[in-house]
């Protein structure tokens, strides 16, 4: 979730009066096989606290954790937390608390089974408190420790040993992309270190050059608006990467480039790659927009939501992501596509497009993935069939995607919705807090109650998918008005006729071509004045690290 100020949280304090259901194991909230990859759906109890689900795996392959940020309604946690220890069959609930927290939550099952939870906190100590569960998700140390200051949307990353876990996020201050480090398994960690290169502070902007892929990224474009991803590390213990998409400094300018002045439209879609374990690293863009300065609303948006990267087994590199591309540009209609490199992010393919929706059709919204084995990946996101992503109009479904020979230029695509059950309605708002305030400074749907991202995961031994995601549609059994996390399960594997082959859909696409733009803003609460000191930091920071390394 986008960082949110305090005003902009006030309207949650009226869900107190709310408190979750028990984690459903009834047979009423469940749905049976569907589709050629047999998903079923359980829902995990209603509450007020359902956006952006975090899921993770143990490497066991049994025991599963699903979190959520906030509370139970009750003052019970900044973090709500379900454990399961039949591979997502039952579920119970349980939450951890941190002093500020509530902001955005993050999981992560380390290789000894040690599962650690990452609670954003709020005010002024704007970090992430770092909570242990020794026994997969049941309790809780109650005592966490603090891991890096200033921060926005957090992701967990481990090495394959698990002698280092990581937490990548967005500095709100220096508005550039740092991680921490921990060597003793969460319990402590150290100071940030900068993913951004120096070169990006000597890079013109894109109005300037008009980057390509290969490009290096200028900080003037990254400016306060950055979508954070989440950081990759290879099994070689060596190849890094960072995944981020920013806007650029010609629609953050412009009324007219898809967001609000100087929250512009999505730009492009940056991977930052370090080979010497995070030591030293570059940043190029993977995907770029073309700018169009005469007309920035015709300009495509590219990198939204948050764009989510992961690696096969055998290192290589894939980013999922949403774009208007094939729509005249703008902001209205998303289409959900994806990249890959064979070569650690030197060069990238072509975008391709995952969803069935035609161009100017419907619209995605979130991406997730994870890959299978070599070549193989499995992909998911939300879609609308019928118009543009903020109209209020028209039902939400999740849906999935798996991809054989992933990393050719003839990639076989089998997609199927996940249930034949809607989990949202009408639109989505992804202006960051933005969405909270009237026409005309929001002119779209102000409906953020999904947050901002799913989440798809493979199970390390079945090797089948697990994805959550939020539903407030009020369609499954005893939701009513309240909203749930939903949990999917993968419980078949096609055969190659039905499953490998083609570009192969269940479930209907297309639709009506409905006016009405979602934006594609990130970072939108900060202070007028945050681009400037941002970007001095930034610079300052970038400056330290390249006299360092030309000092040792």
């Amino acid at each position: 979730m986008r960082r949110r100020m305090i005003w902009a949280a006030l309207p949650a304090i009226g869900l107190g009066a709310l408190s979750f259901a028990a984690p459903s194991s009834a047979v009423a909230d469940r749905t049976g096989p569907h589709g050629p990859f047999g998903f079923t759906t359980v829902g995990l109890g209603t509450g007020p606290a359902y956006g952006e689900p975090s899921l993770a795996m143990a490497p066991d392959g049994k025991h599963y954790a699903v979190s959520t940020p906030g509370s139970d309604g009750q003052q019970h946690g900044t973090v709500q937390v379900w454990h399961s220890s039949d591979r997502g069959s039952s579920w119970k609930h349980t939450f951890f608390t941190s002093d500020n927290g509530g902001g955005d939550s993050e999981l992560d099952f380390r290789p000894d089974g040690t599962l650690l939870g990452a609670d954003l906190e709020v005010g002024t100590n704007a970090d992430s408190e770092i909570h242990t569960s020794k026994n997969f998700g049941k309790t809780w140390n109650a005592n966490g420790s603090a891991a890096g200051p200033e921060q926005d949307r957090q992701w967990f990353a481990h090495s394959p040993d698990g002698k280092r876990e990581f937490l990548v996020y967005h500095d709100l201050i220096a508005e550039g992309e740092f991680y921490v480090e921990s060597d003793d398994g969460g319990k402590t960690w150290g100071t940030p270190v900068v993913v951004n290169d120096p070169e990006q502070a000597l890079s013109l902007p894109g109005v300037a050059v008009g980057p390509t892929e290969g490009s290096v990224p200028s900080l003037l474009d990254q400016g306060i608006n950055t979508f954070s991803g989440p950081m990759l590390v290879d099994n070689n213990g060596k190849d890094f990467y960072v995944v981020y998409s920013i806007s650029n400094l010609e629609s953050n300018v412009s009324p007219n480039g898809g967001g609000i002045p100087p929250f512009g439209a999505v730009r492009g879609l940056i991977v930052a790659h370090s080979k010497d374990a995070g030591k030293t690293w570059t940043n190029k863009y993977a995907v770029v927009a073309k700018p169009n300065p005469s007309d920035p609303s015709k300009e495509e948006s590219t990198g939204t939501m948050f764009p989510w990267g992961f690696l096969d087994q055998a290192g290589n590199v894939y980013v999922v992501f949403g774009s208007t591309r094939d729509a005249g540009g703008g902001t209205s209609h998303y289409g959900f596509y994806y990249v890959y490199s064979n070569d650690k992010g030197a060069h990238w393919s072509k975008p391709k497009r995952i969803d069935g929706l035609p161009g100017g059709k419907g619209s995605i919204v979130f991406n997730t993935g994870a890959a299978v084995s070599p070549g193989v990946i499995d992909v998911a996101w939300l879609q609308k069939d019928t118009s543009a992503i903020g109209t209020e109009s028209g039902v939400w479904h999740p849906w999935f995607a798996q991809i054989n020979s992933a990393n050719t230029s003839h990639p076989q695509i089998t997609r199927q919705r996940v249930t034949t059950i809607a989990n949202h309605r009408n639109g989505v708002c992804i202006l960051g807090t933005i969405c909270l305030l009237p026409s005309p400074v929001n002119p779209s749907s102000g409906d953020r109650s999904l947050l901002d991202f799913i989440e798809l995961t493979v199970n390390p031994k079945t090797h089948l998918a697990g994805m959550v995601y939020a539903d407030n549609a009020g369609l499954r059994p005893g939701e009513g008005s309240k909203g749930e996390v939903v949990f999917a399960a993968q419980t078949k594997q096609p055969t190659s006729g039905s499953g490998h082959g083609g570009n192969k859909g269940t479930g209907g696409n297309g639709g009506n071509n409905n006016a009405g733009g979602g934006g594609s803003l990130a970072n939108s609460g900060g202070s007028p004045l945050m681009p400037v000191a941002g970007l001095g930091l930034l610079i300052l920071a970038s400056a330290l690290a390249l006299w360092r390394r030309r000092a040792h």
